[in-house]
């Protein structure tokens, strides 16, 4: 939480420097810079289920519209290798997030979590977590819902769910591209039938596909 005082102070100060840059506010200032995205052109290789990884690009820990969430230890941000995916995936989340923010004033910003692993391959138990069948080949991504309380944090019920916000990250990452979404069956979140399917496990985040 920045208090009051270190708010008056900052913008003082960036107002002699002549203000904030266009399309900052005084949060993003405060906030560490973001860390470096090395882009390269990704191959995903075989399938989601059964796949590997070649020249994938890691999602940084958090950014001005997002953050990272790692299941298994329940925290934020993940740990950096569980972050990697195809650019086409990275670009995409991004994309959806910057643009969900700024449609949805006041939302949290999104909270990402299990990509692939830096050159794809097996996700199961042995990586933590109960595991993933799929997330093998950087096109998968799971985005955890929005919480009422607007908590940076996987929602743990579905009553914490915001449905408007979660709903509206589902038709966006549609409109980017994505074959499927995967939802909680519990949820209430639909879409278009064949692409976007109740799958059980998923009450608290989404699964989109590239």
């Amino acid at each position: 939480m920045v208090s009051r005082a270190r708010r008056a102070v900052l913008a003082v100060a960036l107002a002699g420097a002549g203000g904030l840059a266009a399309g900052c506010d005084l949060l993003d200032a405060l906030r560490p810079r973001t860390e470096p995205i090395e882009w390269r052109r990704s191959t995903a290789i075989g399938s989601p289920s059964s796949g590997s990884l070649a020249d994938g690009v890691r999602l940084p820990a958090e950014g001005r519209h997002f953050a990272t969430w790692e299941p298994g230890l329940n925290r934020s941000p993940s740990r950096p290798w569980r972050r990697w995916g195809s650019d086409r995936v990275v670009r995409a989340v991004l994309a959806v997030a910057a643009a969900h923010r700024r449609a949805n004033a006041g939302a949290p910003r999104v909270l990402v979590g299990d990509i692939s692993r830096p050159r794809g391959g097996e996700f199961g138990p042995r990586f933590g977590g109960p595991g993933h069948v799929s997330h093998q080949n950087g096109l998968d991504v799971d985005v955890y819902y929005p919480r009422h309380d607007r908590l940076e944090a996987a929602p743990t019920q579905v009553a914490q769910i915001d449905r408007r916000l979660s709903q509206d990250l589902v038709d966006r990452f549609l409109a980017a591209g994505a074959t499927v979404v995967f939802v909680g069956p519990r949820t209430g979140l639909a879409g278009p039938p064949g692409r976007v399917a109740a799958l059980p496990r998923h009450d608290n985040h989404l699964h989109a596909r590239f």
